[in-house]
């Protein structure tokens, strides 16, 4: 089949959704081939003695044992190339209309008003292919099929089955192949135009996306040239006032010594930014994550030593219940880090000199689990449904910590996510946080 996108279309399919509509075609004619063997059960009492019954039972039995094929095919065959889809897609379809036409020629020809059925496959035609020539060429073969059978039962050429027990005028036949003509290319025309426009729709939907992407390409470059070109300067910065307090803590008098300490913890709040943006710059590339056996239990509690401090200026206790049982864990060492840090210092940066920070994992067969929960500000409920939102952060966080960039929840959010873990958050103002993330254990 061509490729949809060189009509300026983008497919609809993937080898594997196509698929689907070829179970839901087999599934359709399982109805139908039921449906058949029961009125032929049920009609064999009521019908002419020179019906030929047989030949409709081996129609139906062909028709069944078809389906069984494609149903077989379905199973051993996994779907992996869209044009073989389409073709074992063709192949039902053409089969089908000559099995249908066989079937009508047997119960009337051109006097069952069956002979409509042919719309069905018209319709199932125009919302599967793509193209717009195949519903025509299946209008087509339908209408040149059912012309020939007509023509020939007319001329004597093959049987006639009087359906009602009397044949039909030249013209009644006429009108009738005429209203099935109007009805056929009637039914392709609106099938292909439907299809059409939502193939412009979901051209669209491509190229919009496409953009998006592409802008969300130029902000995240955007964040790695500033965070990059930012870090340098304010890294020389907190150095030389390192160096200052060392050399001449002593000796400077109040107000300088404070103005130099402010410089340095608001320098520190900005690489902590710097951090926060390199790090939702990098999330996207993520998905080539790498995992490793890694011990969660001892990999937490190193890391955690070099948050300690920090939790000990502000005169934070830190209460660990880690567990560390097990030693054949599979995670990505470098998102773990990632989300460990990012809960620890949220936890250390909102709560109140003197509080309490614990930190516990735990373990059963599916899951690992890390919960960290503080006796911080905590978040309102409102705020909780926003919480994991980009830049967002909470009036009651503004107050408590001036500075930040309301990205740690959210990088750890997406982290989560990657890993195909959940994260559970349980807040309540002013009473205190709980994070708690479950990842899958592989």
């Amino acid at each position: 089949m061509p490729d949809p996108s060189s009509n300026g279309f983008t497919s609809f399919y993937t080898p594997r959704s196509l698929r689907r509509k070829t179970l839901w075609l087999i599934k359709l004619r399982w109805f139908a081939t039921t449906g058949m063997v029961f009125l032929l059960v049920a009609g064999a009492n009521f019908l002419n003695n020179d019906f030929p019954l047989k030949y409709l039972f081996l129609t139906v039995s062909i028709l069944g044992l078809t389906n069984l094929a494609y149903t077989i095919t379905a199973k051993r065959i996994d779907p992996t190339s869209l044009k073989m889809e389409m073709i074992f897609v063709r192949i039902q379809i053409y089969l089908d209309l000559i099995l249908l036409s066989i079937l009508i020629h047997l119960t009337g020809g051109i006097a069952n008003p069956f002979y409509l059925f042919y719309i069905f496959h018209v319709i199932i035609a125009s919302t599967i292919f793509e193209e717009k020539y195949d519903p025509y060429c299946v209008t087509i073969f339908s209408v040149s099929v059912f012309t020939i059978m007509v023509w020939a039962e007319s001329q004597g050429g093959i049987t006639h089955y009087n359906l009602f027990g009397s044949s039909l005028s030249l013209l009644s036949i006429l009108i009738s192949i005429g209203v099935f003509y109007l009805t056929m290319f009637s039914s392709a025309y609106l099938g292909v135009t439907l299809m059409a426009r939502h193939l412009k729709v979901k051209d669209i939907i491509n190229r919009q996306n496409i953009e998006l992407k592409k802008a969300s390409q130029v902000k995240t470059n955007f964040f790695r040239f500033v965070s990059h070109e930012l870090k340098a300067p304010i890294v020389a910065i907190q150095s030389s006032i390192n160096v200052v307090l060392n050399l001449l803590g002593n000796d400077l008098d109040h107000k300088t010594a404070d103005m130099l300490n402010r410089a340095k913890k608001r320098s520190t709040q900005m690489l902590n930014i710097i951090k926060d943006l390199l790090d939702i710059s990098y999330d996207r590339q993520l998905g080539d994550s790498e995992q490793e056996k890694v011990i969660p239990g001892d990999f937490l509690m190193e890391f955690l030593e070099n948050e300690r401090p920090y939790a000990e200026e502000k005169e934070i206790t830190i209460v660990e219940n880690i567990c560390v049982e097990r030693s054949d864990l599979k995670l990505d060492k470098f998102i773990l880090e990632k989300i460990f840090s990012n809960l620890l210092s949220n936890a250390i940066r909102y709560t109140h000199k003197g509080g309490v920070v614990n930190i516990s994992t735990s373990l059963n067969d599916s899951h690992w689990s890390l919960t960290i929960s503080d006796t911080g500000i905590g978040i309102s409920p409102e705020d909780q449904k926003h919480i994991f939102d980009e830049f967002y952060r909470t009036k009651n966080a503004k107050q408590h910590v001036g500075v930040g960039t309301g990205l740690g929840l959210s990088i750890v959010k997406k982290l989560v996510d990657q890993l195909g873990g959940v994260i559970i958050l349980d807040s309540e103002l002013n009473k205190g946080t709980s994070v708690t993330i479950k990842i899958p254990i592989l």
